[in-house]
């Protein structure tokens, strides 16, 4: 398993030397987002974020 912050660059020619890579998003995380998309203003977002 790897965490990782950077940008993948070429990600075709990766699949093509290490094979497939799965992407695993914590549910945490996409409880949040799932919570920040049903915001309907900028203001309730900010206030969502801290």
């Amino acid at each position: 398993m790897v965490l990782g912050s950077k940008k993948i660059k070429n990600i075709s020619s990766l699949d093509t030397e290490i094979g497939n890579l799965e992407f695993v998003v914590p549910d945490l995380v996409i409880d949040e987002l799932a919570r920040i998309s049903k915001a309907n203003n900028k203001k309730k977002v900010q206030y969502l974020m801290h």
